[in-house]
């Protein structure tokens, strides 16, 4: 089966790393932060070996259905708990198990979002601009059609780091006067019509990946949850955070650092080795950041 087949979602980054670093206890209460396709929620089931209990959250429908069907064995056990939600509801859900003993956040995008999703979060595939996980709050359309152009640029720079960012906010505020965004074709119309070839295609990668960030708050929601699920581990209970960006991973790195009660088992983030980024292209930009409760 390929690894882009829609049913394998993406293949897991650093798996053996990641479960390596939870330091997974039998008996012990972990989460999932990002379901995804479920290839960590496996992991963590395998390495529990029919104890304790996790938690696993994703916003996306189409996920949730997909592990409710694969694990539907582990959640007639009470094994497994699968959650409809973002993970920044996390604490909420984790406040009536004792303690917990390890999260793992697993922040890519699934190349199943990325290559089949209808909700455009590719550039490479026509559908409606949404780019939402969940189905609360405003689409990637509505930013494009009502934030004024200073706006349109700060989001593309910040979260994007595009270099052209006032002249494709300009440009996008000038191509709404005469029709409003609606689907992935009309951004990259914008980016084809402003940028030069040889740049086309790092630019829309970039303000696609701007979009989605600021649709979903992602940046916001990733430093609320790290920062409120810490008072919830157990004293040696482990935070694994794998990024893909650099905003991201300086959000992680700050938080770990700034907290009293953690100690950061990382002083260099883990990176991919090369035989994996050269089976899995994807692994190239991860980086895996690891604290432990005090």
């Amino acid at each position: 089966m390929s690894r882009l087949d829609p049913a394998t979602y993406h293949v897991p980054v650093m798996l053996r790393e990641c479960i390596e670093a939870l330091h997974i206890v039998p008996g012990g209460t972990y989460v999932d932060a990002t379901l995804g396709g479920g290839g960590h929620t496996q992991a963590i089931l395998d390495a529990l070996a029919g104890t304790g209990q996790l938690l696993s959250f994703d916003a996306d429908d189409v996920a949730i259905q997909r592990c409710r069907n694969r694990f539907a064995s582990a959640i007639e056990a009470q094994q497994l708990r699968i959650i409809h939600a973002n993970f920044d509801t996390m604490p909420e859900h984790v406040s009536a198990v004792d303690g917990v003993h390890g999260v793992l956040f697993d922040l890519g995008v699934s190349s199943y979002q990325f290559d089949h999703h209808p909700r455009g979060f590719s550039f490479r595939m026509m559908a409606p601009l949404d780019m939402r996980f969940g189905q609360e709050g405003p689409t990637a359309a509505d930013l494009l059609n009502s934030l004024d152009e200073r706006a349109i640029a700060d989001m593309l720079f910040r979260y994007g780091d595009e270099p052209s960012a006032r002249k494709l906010s300009r440009a996008a505020v000038q191509r709404r006067i005469i029709a409003p965004f609606k689907t992935t074709a009309d951004v990259r119309d914008v980016v084809v019509q402003t940028i030069p070839p040889h740049h086309q295609i790092k630019t829309m990668a970039r303000v696609f990946q701007a979009l989605r960030i600021a649709v979903n708050d992602e940046l916001g929601r990733l430093e609320r949850t790290l920062r409120s699920i810490i008072p919830s581990l157990v004293p040696q209970g482990r935070i694994v955070v794998m990024s893909y960006h650099s905003l991201e991973d300086r959000i992680v790195k700050d938080v770990f650092r700034a907290s009293p009660d953690l100690d950061v088992l990382t002083r260099k983030p883990i990176e991919a080795s090369d035989s994996e980024v050269e089976q899995n292209p994807r692994a190239r930009s991860a980086r895996l950041r690891i604290a432990e409760r005090r």
